[in-house]
């Protein structure tokens, strides 16, 4: 796993050649045909993050609603005037497929992102615009491949604001950026995983850093065994903020910072840590370093990526080992 975490640069560049050959005046999903009104970007897990965190990035920007979902069921508004973008790296996975057959039933617009499996062969046989991804990792491994090509979906369809050029043109630039950190970044996260270990963990971030999080969240569940929580400025300011009262020395807070954040927000972390501080907990300040939104966030998931492979090391856990998701899978196929 600390591999596949390092190579996060390459699979940006990797992803930028792929996409290329694929050039969006010939995609399915260009804008033409029947008009279409909201995009919904379908996945679990490690597949799924990938829309959540595009949609926080273009929620500012976006002429359309960009809106996700995480489970069989779909939104009732779903039809003909909805775009929607399944995303699953095995392309099996049960949740995500009951949903494209439900979107695809009501005459959605599909386009999917995946590495194989049933996925492929439905949109193979149905003509979807589809992006093949490299197969053959833990989806959570893959991140700048899945976030790259749901990027060159939502270009071609033109759920992205109008741009000089196509934000997935900025991912060469990202990759050298963060080939140039790579030192930093390890030193970093080893330095911030030694502080917060054996504490639990709580993590905060502005309302548009909330698929960040989320994805931080994902990596320390899976790859570092964590239970962890997190939460987003400024409302957890109205609810979340009363729960300190019983905080303590075994908490740890990893706040992450962004020049993103609207000034208000700052202003409210910076009055909350010391109350944080007060009740024995320790506050770790992670800057998400870039000169565009996308460099930000693509920053923020990799620091991510290499601190809850750290925090495995210390625990002497398994980062790759998924075995309660497989016994689960396992039980409910029994049910079949």
């Amino acid at each position: 796993m600390q591999q596949l975490v390092n190579t996060f640069p390459d699979q940006l560049d990797a992803a930028y050649s792929n996409l290329a050959q694929q050039p969006l005046t010939s995609a399915p999903l260009a804008p033409s045909g029947q008009p279409w009104h909201q995009v919904l970007v379908l996945g679990m897990g490690g597949s799924g993050i990938s829309g959540a965190v595009a949609a926080d990035m273009l929620r500012g920007s976006a002429p359309v609603p960009i809106l996700t979902c995480s489970d069989y069921d779909i939104p009732a508004w779903v039809g003909p005037s909805t775009a929607v973008i399944a995303c699953s790296y095995s392309g099996n996975t049960e949740e995500t497929l009951a949903a494209v057959e439900k979107c695809s039933a009501l005459g959605a617009r599909m386009a999917c992102v995946t590495g194989g499996g049933q996925l492929l062969e439905r949109a193979t046989a149905s003509g979807w615009a589809c992006v093949k991804i490299p197969a053959g990792h833990p989806p959570r491994s893959q991140f700048g491949h899945a976030f790259s090509a749901l990027l060159h979906h939502l270009t071609a369809l033109g759920a992205i604001a109008q741009q000089t050029a196509p934000l997935t043109d900025q991912l060469p630039t990202i990759a050298a950026q963060l080939r140039n950190s790579a030192e930093e970044i390890s030193t970093d996260a080893a330095a911030l995983a030694a502080a917060i270990n054996g504490r639990s963990i709580l993590l905060y971030g502005a309302t548009s850093q909330a698929a960040v999080l989320t994805r931080w969240r994902q990596q320390l569940n899976e790859n570092s065994k964590l239970l962890a929580c997190h939460h987003v400025f400024p409302e957890m300011n109205h609810n979340e903020l009363v729960g300190w009262e019983s905080g303590s020395s075994s908490h740890a807070v990893v706040l992450l910072e962004s020049s993103d954040d609207h000034p208000r927000t700052r202003a409210r972390m910076a009055l909350c840590s010391p109350l944080f501080e007060r009740t024995g907990a320790s506050v770790h300040v992670v800057q998400l370093i870039g000169d565009t939104p996308l460099s930000r966030l693509m920053y923020g998931v990799h620091f991510g990526d290499q601190l809850s492979v750290k925090l495995a090391s210390l625990a002497g856990v398994d980062p790759v080992d998924i075995r309660l998701i497989d016994f689960l899978k396992g039980e409910l196929a029994e049910l079949d």
